[in-house]
């Protein structure tokens, strides 16, 4: 569970890569509870929106805020409450799945015990026996299923996902879909770039990139514009 009321307020944001202009004027907001699909071409912004929400970028115009219970986050605490995965996150392929699902954790201060590990890994589709194995023998989707596994140890009040469903079988997308809904019922934010149209499906709403659109399912709040 979340340790209160979580929202992300961003506002006019813009971005830049030197003379290109990826985005301007965007504005969002969203809540603990809710999954926020962001859709578009390759190239549209969906990765830098999510690195924008994290801080992880800054803008090169507008505004990102996170409070926990309408209290803003204070600048130091910010990334604490985020947890990412994305294709370009590395693991230590030399270390077992056990060792890296405990080593990133401990970057937090968090302590993941055998047991709370195998857990997450039989959550992900992952067997046990996968905890004792080095990661450098993992396939592509296995590797993938392990950084959700990661991801979901943190126990962050806002989860960020960069095309999570790449390189998983029906069976690991199934699998997302269930993990993102139990998130938002637990009261945690999600937003997740995807153009699978099953993920864009269970989202309460879409930030479509590139398009000069957003798109909100009958009887949700119309909160993003571009």
């Amino acid at each position: 569970m979340t340790t209160g009321r979580v929202t992300l307020r961003c506002a006019g944001l813009r971005k830049r890569f030197g003379r290109q202009e990826l985005f301007g004027g965007l504005s969002f907001e969203g809540h603990g509870g809710e999954i926020l699909a962001i859709t578009g071409a390759n190239g549209s912004g969906k990765s830098t929106l999510l690195k924008l929400a994290a801080r992880l970028l800054i803008p090169d115009d507008g505004t990102v805020a996170l409070c926990i219970n309408d209290v803003p986050v204070a600048p130091e605490a910010y990334r604490s409450h985020f947890a990412m995965t994305a294709p370009e996150m590395n693991l230590y392929e030399r270390l077992t799945a056990g060792e890296n699902l405990r080593f990133f954790p401990s970057s937090r201060g968090l302590t993941l015990t055998d047991s709370e590990a195998k857990r997450l890994l039989d959550r992900v589709g992952l067997p046990a026996e996968a905890a004792g194995q080095p990661v450098g023998q993992f396939s592509t989707g296995m590797k993938q299923r392990l950084k959700l596994a990661i991801m979901m140890a943190a126990a962050a009040e806002v989860w960020l996902l960069d095309e999570p469903g790449a390189n998983l079988d029906e069976a690991g997308r199934r699998m997302i879909c269930r993990e993102v809904q139990g998130a938002a019922r637990e009261g945690r934010l999600v937003l997740w770039a995807t153009n699978d149209s099953t993920e864009e499906g269970i989202a309460d709403a879409v930030i479509r990139m590139g398009r000069g659109e957003s798109r909100f399912p009958q009887g949700t709040d119309q909160r993003a514009s571009l």
